[in-house]
């Protein structure tokens, strides 16, 4: 799978998390990519926690919008 279509999988995965849900998760991604630190911008891999990253931001940011 490509970058987007990891994307729409992840934001639909992540579309009930609450925004401290989405934080754990978020330290989870992190910390796995610091334990792959070798891993080349283009592994499979790599793209797939970073789509997951990026839904994940993108739901907390959509969180704090309703709550302000």
């Amino acid at each position: 799978m490509n970058y987007g279509q990891w994307h729409a999988t992840f934001v639909n995965k992540v579309k009930e998390y609450d925004w401290y849900t989405c934080r754990r998760a978020l330290f989870d991604c992190h910390d796995t990519l610091a334990l792959h630190r070798d891993l080349p911008t283009d592994d499979p891999y790599y793209i797939k926690l970073w789509a997951e990253i990026d839904a994940l931001r993108e739901r907390q940011l959509k969180l704090s919008k309703v709550a302000a």
